[in-house]
């Protein structure tokens, strides 16, 4: 079946745009129940149940290793899953490229070129899945060390074979995103859930199974949790990938198709700038699990920040989804051959940001309310009861992460990863600096991240409203004619390449004078903690040269 509308089709051009001097912005933005927000409504609820499909099954995880009644085992699960999902996501540029590209090509009717971005990047995820494969299964320790698993103590014992088992599935983990990417491209997010729903059923059924045993087979434990997850893995690549096929989002000589040294180039510069984002983000994540793991020796306060977080996700990830949305609607909106141009773009831009704003306080009341299901979590009273916090705070901040998601979602569809990578660079040193003042309580790590999200939020509204494409300034500035009429796809690629090209010089020596800074902080908190560089006696020199690294 058909994805886009022919090739040839004559662009039509939107209803005359307003002039911008008598728009009321604020009324624009407020949800009316108009077109824009049936499309938001129609296209967040499958997103919705996509993403939330994921950290349920992880919340069942959480469940079942909790039954093992041992806070090691939770402590395991928790920071190898970080570790793991720290690396996945800084290595795994290709699908946040990959989704504004599809969604140009689609809306302009451009069939070939869905076809052609989405083959390259299924052959380009491949290459940096095997790459993050061999990393995770070789440098196993060295990975568990930066989140302060010492080698040889029992959460190490734990966490290592979840590390191995979940490395194995790399490949097809990064396929199934891409995938994804393809078809929300495409504004098809209903397809992706039902893959999800099938492939996490799997997980659903092995959990139980494959941590305690059933009959011959024995318990694997925290391992076997990584094996459920593996073989769910494995699934949805396998369903992504025919789907694709029969929907003409690939085919098959698009599939295997080497892509051309040029084409390489074009995703690797805007990787680059992704892949800085992503660096910087998950250096807040890992130094927050570093903080939580050298609380104590016992593993109740990384125990009880696993469980808060697993709470706290399952609110975020409708945020996450409205942010998706964000993301593809822009590119759509402004290459439409109807019903589009930067009028419109703007238009829907506004709402999403009100949208992000009011489901934030919807889920932090939810989230309020759902205090008591720590007790599902796990039957450990102590870590039932130092977890009740981080919910509460976690709760407060839902409203604050709403907008933070969106605003960001609005960035990546106007393809501004350089941008994004240097307001993200900015809020890892904030909150680095944050946990050296608050982060030796879990509470006080939980505070922390308002200093981080506020400082993402103000780079994420300082681009749409004061010196983006859809700023005020700029929307007053343009003719009416422009602002109604589709933007030049292939001019706007190109312009967003060389500005992307010429930025990576100086965005890359930003990044490592931010992290010299970064690690001087750390430091700094090591040594109060009583990790000195010169002592070697306390058996955590391993930790310390992670963290130099």
């Amino acid at each position: 079946m058909a994805i886009v509308e022919p090739a040839d089709a004559e662009p039509a051009l939107a209803a005359t745009a307003p002039e911008a001097e008598g728009v009321n912005f604020w009324k624009d933005a407020l949800p009316a129940n108009d077109a824009i927000d049936k499309q938001i409504l129609k296209l967040f609820i499958p997103a919705m149940l996509n993403f939330l499909i994921i950290p349920l099954v992880g919340a069942v995880d959480v469940f079942w290793v909790g039954r093992m009644g041992s806070a090691v085992a939770l402590a395991a699960q928790g920071a190898a899953n970080q570790v793991f999902q720290s690396a996945f996501w800084i290595i795994s540029f290709v699908p946040s490229i990959i989704a504004p590209v599809v969604a140009k090509a689609a809306a302009s009717g451009d069939t070939e070129e869905v076809q052609r971005a989405t083959g390259e990047a299924i052959f380009v995820a491949s290459l940096v899945g095997l790459f993050g494969m061999l990393l995770l299964t070789f440098m196993q320790d060295r990975a568990l060390s930066i989140v302060g698993i010492v080698p040889g103590s029992p959460t190490a014992t734990q966490a290592g074979p979840y590390i191995g088992w979940r490395a194995l599935t790399f490949i097809p983990a990064i396929i199934s995103t891409v995938g994804f990417a393809a078809f929300r491209g495409t504004l098809d997010v209903t397809t992706p859930m039902k893959i999800t729903l099938v492939s996490q059923m799997i997980n659903l059924i092995l959990d139980p199974i494959l941590i305690f045993g059933a009959g011959a087979l024995k318990a694997m434990g925290v391992a076997g949790a990584a094996m459920a997850t593996s073989a769910s893995e494995v699934s949805a690549a396998g369903l992504y990938i025919s789907t694709m096929l029969k929907r003409n989002i690939i085919t098959l000589k698009s599939l295997f198709r080497v892509p051309s040294w040029a084409n390489i180039g074009k995703l690797m510069v805007g990787g680059a700038a992704v892949q800085l984002r992503s660096i910087a983000q998950n250096v807040t994540f890992i130094a927050v699990m570093r903080a939580i793991l050298t609380m104590d020796s016992t593993g109740t306060a990384a125990a009880a920040h696993t469980v808060s977080a697993q709470m706290f996700q399952l609110g975020l990830i409708a945020v996450l989804a409205l942010s998706t949305l964000a993301s593809i609607l822009i590119p759509q909106r402004l290459n439409a051959a109807s019903e589009g141009g930067v009028w419109e773009a703007k238009k829907v831009a506004d709402r999403l940001l009100i949208w992000g704003f009011l489901l934030g306080c919807f889920l932090g009341c939810l989230q309020f309310a759902a205090l008591p299901a720590l007790q599902f979590f796990t039957p450990l009273q102590n870590v039932q009861e130092m977890a009740k916090a981080p919910v509460l705070i976690g709760a407060v901040q839902m409203p604050l992460n709403g907008l933070v998601f969106v605003a960001e979602g609005l960035m990546q569809g106007h393809q501004a990863f350089m941008r994004l990578a240097g307001g993200m660079l900015v809020s890892t040193t904030l909150m680095i600096g944050a946990l050296k003042i608050w982060g030796t309580t879990v509470e006080g790590v939980w505070c922390c991240f308002f200093v981080f999200n506020v400082s993402r939020l103000f780079f994420g509204l300082k681009h749409h409203f004061f010196d983006g494409p859809l700023a005020i300034a700029e929307l007053r500035g343009a003719p009416a004619e422009a602002r109604a009429a589709p933007v030049d796809t292939k001019a706007a690629a190109e312009a967003a390449a060389e500005d992307v090209a010429a930025g990576f010089d100086a965005a890359s020596k930003e990044v490592a004078s931010a992290f010299d800074a970064a690690t001087a902080e750390l430091d700094a908190v090591f040594e109060t903690a009583g990790l000195t560089p010169a002592d070697e006696s306390d058996g955590k020199s391993a930790l310390r040269r992670a963290l130099r690294t």
